[in-house]
Parts: C-alpha cells; structure tokens; sequence
C-alpha cells in the first residue's frame, strides 16, 4: 500500500509541477510607471540582434548603440526615441508622426519585455547581462 501512496505522490508532483515555470506570477502586476522604472534601469538588447543593437531608456528617451565586433558603443547613436505614459499604455514618438502606442508585458522575471500593439507583439527586448536564455 505505501509503494501505491508514494507512487501516486510522485506522479501528482511530476504532473503539477515544472521546472520550467517562467510565468513570473509573483504577486500584483507591475503598474505603467513600474514598467517605465524597470526599463529605465537596464540595458536592453533588440531580440534576433543581441550582439548589434543595444537600447537604454532614460527621462522620457530611448537611445540606441549599435556593436562593433560584438563590443557596444559607450556613446548612443544620435537621435532619440521619445516616450510617454499614456493610461496603462507606453507611447513612442518615433518622429515625422510616426508614433505608435504599446501594451509593455514583463516576462522570466523581468529580463523579456514585449511590446503589444492590438494584442500582437511589435517588438522583443532581453536584459543585458540577464539570463533570458534560459526563458526562450
């Protein structure tokens, strides 16, 4: 009877349970202005061009570094990217009115962040230095 019990024990842990859990549910959703902070305190790097394009965020602007043999600049490219909240929303001024406004969504542990535009996602960005591979 115990081999049954630990049997069926073991089952119900593997079924449940999963190593892989990424889901990053670790209490109450970052609110807009908790989002703009964690972008605001990391380096980011463009999904499918890690080793090439770099953003920072900072008072209201995106800047951009780009690589060189696989070394990022110290010094950002010029021109910015403006942003505002905007409700719950992430407004980009992209200049020459091309703006665009973004749902932010923070994954594994806030090292992914996607940008949603009408529930697709626009744009993929990994912290530097993170462990984002492992979330992928």
């Amino acid at each position: 009877m115990n081999k049954v019990v630990g049997l069926f024990i073991v089952t119900f842990v593997i079924l449940f349970t999963s190593c892989n859990d990424d889901s990053n549910d670790y209490g109450a959703p970052l609110t807009i202005d908790e989002k703009v902070a964690v972008l605001e305190k990391q380096e980011w790097l463009l999904k499918d061009f890690e080793d090439r394009v770099m953003y920072t965020f900072s008072n209201g602007e995106r800047f951009t570094y780009y690589a060189v043999d696989n070394e990022f600049t110290s010094e950002a490219i010029p021109g910015t990217v403006d942003y505002t909240i905007s409700g719950d929303l992430l407004t980009m001024d992209f200049h020459f009115g091309n703006v665009k406004t973004y749902e932010v969504e923070f994954t594994c542990n806030n090292s992914i962040v996607n940008f949603y535009a009408d529930g697709v996602i626009q744009l993929t960005l990994y912290e530097r230095g993170s462990d984002y591979l492992n979330c992928i």
